[in-house]
């Protein structure tokens, strides 16, 4: 039972009280064919059978590519300018509670050893409105990484479904905030919501065995990773789905008197991510690669800064086009 309720015929009301404030309302909605995040004015826009978004929403925290520096070229200088960051009130809507664990990870990275405001003011403008899982698919393992459908970690406010309502349960004081500052949408009420679907966890996995194993340097030139990776191909499509990916690259685009300093994202998968200048390649063939992002998510990640590296969204699972699964990965390291 809860004692707020939001009927799903309010959502446009609810939209418009975000907009009407100047902010931006974003949700999983339909597009070519693809359930994906997107910025929605309306409620007929947002889609409700869906399972997971194709895309994460840390691009709305972490844009794919932004400018974070302009210059000019003089004859015998350099003008740098700072540029101010976009940081709008937004809502996310809809997201699964899987991927809002994921946002720990992400704010310990750009608190780490420097305060990246690029991402911090938008994290602290963002508003996180997750919604319990009512159905799942074979890619979903949040619960063998140990979250689940009912999981509150990196929500403001979280949402189950009741028929024609969701249960509302503010979770932060940023949450209890967002509520009040839209009370006039939030109704009173006590609703019984809709079961909560509980994805099998994986019997053959075992999380402290695989990082006691990726923690034994023996193990690093394993035969298993080329076997296991083989028929990765690199096009990193799983690094630019995951919402706990975050390598991003800083380079200067522009003409030979002015330009723009970007923040791109970037991917481990490539074969250009170690490449050195002398043309050393530390990590020369594709199974090295692969074996780097599942070191980051399975203990590089965790040991440095107590966060999940892997929240079971099972994007990259579903997304890769030789259907290279990293849960089978995840149980061969279980042995």
């Amino acid at each position: 039972m809860a004692d707020k309720i939001l009927k799903k015929a309010d959502l446009g009301k609810l939209i418009e009280s975000v907009t009407g404030k100047g902010g931006r309302f974003v949700a999983p909605t339909t597009d070519s064919r693809q359930i994906v995040f997107k910025k929605v004015k309306s409620a007929e826009e947002i889609a409700t059978d869906y399972i997971l978004a194709r895309n994460s929403f840390k691009e709305f925290l972490f844009p794919q590519t932004e400018v974070v520096a302009e210059f000019t070229l003089g004859k015998d200088t350099v003008d740098m300018r700072g540029v101010e960051v976009h940081a709008p009130q937004t809502v996310i809507f809809g997201a699964r509670p899987c991927e809002a664990a994921s946002l720990k990870g992400m704010h310990a990275l750009f608190t780490w050893d420097f305060i990246d405001e690029f991402y911090t003011k938008r994290e602290d403008n963002t508003v996180v409105v997750t919604v319990g899982c009512t159905k799942a698919d074979d890619a979903c393992f949040c619960t063998t990484v140990n979250l689940s459908p009912a999981s509150t970690e990196g929500a403001d406010v979280y949402l189950r479904e009741a028929g024609e309502s969701y249960t509302v349960e503010a979770i932060t004081d940023k949450g209890k905030k967002f509520v009040e500052a839209h009370a006039a949408v939030f109704g009173s009420g006590s609703v019984k919501a809709d079961p909560l679907v509980m994805p099998e966890k994986i019997a053959n996995i075992d999380l402290a065995k695989v990082s006691e194993r990726l923690k034994d340097k023996t193990h690093y030139d394993d035969k298993v990773w080329p076997k296991l990776t083989r028929k990765c191909i690199g096009c990193g499509a799983c690094t630019f789905v995951c919402p706990t990916c975050r390598c991003f690259d800083i380079v200067d685009e522009g003409t030979a008197f002015e330009g723009e300093r970007r923040k791109n994202w970037d991917s481990c998968q490539y074969d250009t991510f170690t490449l050195h200048a002398s043309g050393h390649n530390p990590r020369e063939h594709q199974h090295q690669r692969w074996r780097n992002r599942f070191m980051c998510k399975f203990n590089f990640f965790p040991e440095k800064f107590s966060g999940k590296g892997c929240v079971g969204c099972g994007r990259c699972v579903r997304v890769c086009p030789v259907r290279l699964d990293i849960t089978e990965v995840m149980e061969e390291f279980s042995k």
